[in-house]
């Protein structure tokens, strides 16, 4: 019963405290779904991205019992981004490797030109559990676009490389999302997600609804299928954004 009491506290707290913020603030995040996004927080502002996570594949299950992300606009027009993940796999709880990463604004939306953004991440083989950590360190780069369709729809396409941190040659990367405002504070995406490498591909797609319950938080739900083994994968996901100043 304490445990329940403290949990609703500290959700009251929480909640309290996002309210307290600056209302002319607008959210932005870059959960939930596979893809990201092209905008960058403004200067000085930062942002934390959190959530929890199950995925199946083959009858093997892993758990992200916490994935955080802290997002900081360090000057106009660019971001720096950490992020770790807290797992559960067979018999094995432990953190991710550290995850440190830039995303940088490049153009702006205007009409059929779309907004344009550069993300680079790097994770590193030294900070977190051995069992989730790549051998070397593992770059990660996109080129982020999106085009602002109408009032209530948007299209959103990113193209990227990925090294796992094993072998030298990156997988290649490719989304494109369909993003919906069913209402002001409501919204809604689907997306193709694929990797393209010379041991195999993967072609996947998720959706999701995300709702801004204020101006500086918002809550998302999402799922993944896999488009090859729809039976034996399979992925579900919820979570928070909160600009926190």
């Amino acid at each position: 019963m304490k445990k329940k009491l403290l949990f609703i506290a500290a959700l009251f707290m929480l909640l309290n405290t996002a309210m307290a913020q600056n209302e002319t603030s607008t959210i932005s995040a870059d959960r939930p779904g596979m893809s990201t996004g092209t905008d960058v927080m403004p200067k000085g502002k930062i942002q934390w991205e959190t959530g929890v996570g199950y995925e199946s594949v083959g009858g093997s299950a892993t758990y992200t019992l916490n994935n955080t992300l802290l997002r900081y606009g360090l000057v106009d027009r660019a971001e720096i981004r950490v992020g770790m993940d807290l797992l559960h796999e067979g018999s094995t709880t432990g953190l991710s490797a550290l995850n440190v990463g830039t995303k940088i604004s490049l153009v702006e939306n205007r009409g059929w030109i779309p907004a344009v953004s550069l993300m680079a991440n790097m994770q590193s083989p030294h900070i977190g559990n051995k069992s989730f950590l790549p051998s070397h360190l593992a770059p990660q780069l996109y080129i982020l676009c999106q085009n602002q369709v109408t009032e209530w729809m948007n299209i959103g396409y990113n193209i990227g490389a990925e090294w796992d941190g094993a072998v030298a040659e990156p997988s290649t990367f490719g989304a494109i999302c369909l993003g919906f405002s069913i209402t002001e504070n409501l919204g809604c995406f689907v997306e193709s997600y694929n990797y393209f490498h010379s041991q195999g591909n993967i072609y996947a797609m998720d959706f999701g609804f995300n709702w801004v319950i204020l101006s500086n938080l918002q809550l998302d739900i999402a799922a993944n299928l896999s488009l090859q083994e729809m039976q034996n994968h399979m992925m579900v996901s919820g979570g928070i954004a909160w600009l926190i100043s």
